[in-house]
């Protein structure tokens, strides 16, 4: 598999979990390095050493300071890297991986066998730079050779683009490659992977559709990753949007989706896509063929255009850019979204 998505001019990153086991705490299961050697593969409490330290918010935390443990997961990544040839790793809750005593160490064992080594330290090395425990959170402050999980990009972005108080300087710092952030240990703007969302906690579509995730099928109770949203409307659960954009085609909705540079922008763009949600397919097509002509009211037609969507009464230069395509609308309120791949209405917006 790995050989044909290189063929194809694929880079592989596997993500890889060295911080915790699935033998949970001291309850959970005995598999395979409990019943071998529990105090020496896994962190335990000094005063009961019956349990387990956890940073990891999974019952256990592996034992980086015990140079077998540091064996075995040197020889998992050149296993990975030398036989399956993938082109690097994604660090699951790294900053536990950089515990000694207690602190995340900088100078930790674990970052020094991955630099001395001449083929691990040639790999792409990307961390989730935190953990569930007492100053885990460690963005901006893993070594040059790594990159990162940029967790305030996520928290930044979200808040402006939900129009939070006084969010335009952290979203420019974000925006431009977080300076701040890597600038000082000399990294480049490539040490920030940037991202809204990710496997913890909301999914795209319900960041921008619930006031909290609901994730409540994952047979964990909901309680994966954060519950910050960027907006505050709910929709209804069955999310009629969803299926009426599969009904349409492929990506017939991507440009209806708000994705503003301008939180007020965002605001008037979501009334024509809120009400894909309070119609169903068949007032859609409805209203696609009785207003195919142009608008109602004083709401413009829409032109189709090579230049973002833009909303003047929202502020000069206020511009909506849309991904692989952009269309121009000179007014929000009940008017329609033109784009290259169809006409989207709203009625009654």
């Amino acid at each position: 598999m790995v050989k044909t998505l290189h063929t194809a001019g694929i880079e592989v990153i596997l993500d890889v979990v060295y911080n915790h086991t699935a033998e949970g705490n001291h309850l959970g299961p005995t598999l395979s390095m409990k019943g071998i050697d529990n105090r020496s593969y896994y962190r335990t409490d000094p005063g009961e050493p019956q349990l387990f330290v956890d940073y990891t918010g999974c019952g256990n935390s592996l034992n980086m300071q015990h140079p077998n443990v540091l064996q075995l997961i040197m020889d998992s990544l050149r296993y990975w890297t030398c036989e399956m040839h993938v082109d690097g790793f994604r660090f699951d809750l790294a900053a536990a991986l950089a515990r000694e005593l207690h602190d995340v160490d900088r100078l930790a064992a674990f970052f020094d066998i991955i630099q001395q080594d001449p083929i691990i330290s040639r790999a792409k090395l990307i961390a989730e730079p935190w953990d569930l425990g007492q100053g885990g959170y460690m963005v901006g402050n893993f070594p040059p050779l790594w990159s990162e999980w940029n967790g305030r990009y996520r928290d930044g972005v979200r808040d402006y683009w939900r129009g939070a108080e006084a969010t335009l300087g952290e979203f420019a710092y974000r925006f431009t490659g977080s300076s701040d952030l890597y600038g000082s240990s000399g990294r480049r703007p490539s040490a920030s992977i940037n991202f809204i969302t990710a496997h913890d906690g909301f999914t795209l579509a319900d960041l921008v559709t619930y006031e909290h995730k609901h994730n409540e099928a994952n047979g964990e109770d909901n309680r994966d990753g954060d519950d910050t949203t960027a907006r505050g409307t709910r929709a209804p659960r069955d999310r009629p949007m969803i299926r009426w954009c599969s009904r349409t085609g492929p990506g017939a909705f991507d440009r209806c989706w708000p994705r503003c540079c301008c939180p007020r922008a965002y605001r008037c763009c979501s009334r024509a896509t809120r009400w894909v949600a309070r119609n169903t397919a068949t007032t859609t097509r409805t209203a696609r063929t009785t207003r195919s002509h142009g608008s109602t009211g004083n709401a413009p037609t829409p032109v189709c255009s090579s230049s973002p969507v833009s909303f003047p009464h929202c502020g000069a230069g206020t511009r909506y850019f849309g991904g692989g395509g952009s269309s121009k609308v000179s007014s929000c309120a009940a008017t329609a979204i033109t784009t290259s791949r169809g006409t989207h209405r709203p009625v009654g917006a």
